[in-house]
């Protein structure tokens, strides 16, 4: 699922190739925006587009007269932008913007809505969003005390802070690899509860959620830092295959069976209830290292890193 820095790109990209100019025609294939449309015809036409961008994995775009649109990607949606309008439709699309040099399109994205208003009003998923992880320069910095204030209301005290994270009301943003990344930063244990957090742990968190959340936005998702990034690219014994960018882009998402880049401990996975009870779809793997995270949980042995390959 793209989560915040990705979804932060394709606001840039779509940002880029609308802002400023008119709807020639603003077509949508999800059930919502189509009865919106047939039931506002025609007012988005000639309407200026006068921005885009994300609020955690949401992409929104405000049009002028106070009209606006957003979307969610969920697991594989994405958008793209061209410079002519294709003749063609692909059967993924869900919506369409033309302006007069461009398109933006989205793809096999379930969620495209259209309205009027303010966004953060109208919008029942967006008006219960937590602290953004990327705010933009002219907004204020990530919200710290926001996102504490969240993350330690009395019904989040018992869950674990693996699973606390995913929450996009306690925060917006954090998806399945940069919980991980940002739990091994911090040295956490996925299973600590809330209630167990120090005030260093809650300081830790907040500073890494910033750094991995402005890392991967720049890089492209990866969570490394330069350094250990060149250690993955040119050390066979730290990744799957030499050269192959899977594996080589985090310290422990994706890297089961791998040795950790600081202590050399093999790198783990497990999944952990992310809601209230053990149902496949509310439990999501989460991967760490149980030296540096000093992990409570009991794990069987783990298989080497060639047998493991086509299981992670």
């Amino acid at each position: 699922m793209p989560e915040g820095p990705e979804v932060r790109r394709f606001a840039d990209l779509v940002n880029a190739a609308l802002v400023g100019k008119p709807i020639v025609s603003l077509t949508a294939r999800t059930r919502k925006a189509k009865i919106w449309l047939l039931e506002h015809p025609g007012v988005l036409t000639q309407k200026h587009v006068q921005r885009v961008q994300s609020r955690g994995k949401y992409l929104i775009g405000w049009i002028e007269s106070g009209y606006y649109f957003y979307s969610h990607l969920m697991m594989w949606g994405k958008w793209i932008t061209l410079e002519a309008e294709p003749t063609e439709i692909d059967r993924r699309e869900r919506a369409r913007i033309v302006v007069p040099d461009a398109t933006a399109i989205l793809l096999s994205a379930p969620i495209f809505e259209l309205g009027i208003g303010d966004p953060f009003v109208e919008v029942a998923a967006l008006k219960t969003l937590g602290s953004d992880i990327l705010p933009y320069p002219e907004q204020e910095p990530f919200d710290k005390l926001g996102f504490i204030t969240r993350l330690l209301k009395p019904e989040n005290l018992d869950r674990p802070i693996g699973a606390a994270l995913l929450d996009q009301q306690i925060v917006a943003g954090i998806g399945n690899y940069l919980r991980a990344e940002i739990l091994f930063d911090c040295r956490l244990d996925p299973w600590k509860k809330v209630a167990d957090l120090t005030p260093d742990d809650l300081e830790r968190l907040c500073n890494t959620i910033v750094l991995m959340a402005q890392r991967a936005y720049s890089t492209g998702g990866v969570t490394v830092s330069p350094e250990d990034r060149r250690r993955l690219l040119n050390d066979q014994s730290l990744v799957y295959r030499l050269g192959s960018d899977f594996g080589s882009r985090h310290y422990v998402f994706r890297r089961t069976n791998l040795p950790c880049l600081r202590c050399t401990t093999t790198i783990r996975q497990l999944r952990q209830v992310t809601r209230s009870d053990l149902e496949e779809e509310k439990t999501r793997i989460i991967y760490f290292c149980p030296t540096c995270q000093n992990t409570q949980v009991e794990l069987t042995k783990a298989r080497s890193k060639k047998s493991k390959m086509q299981n992670i």
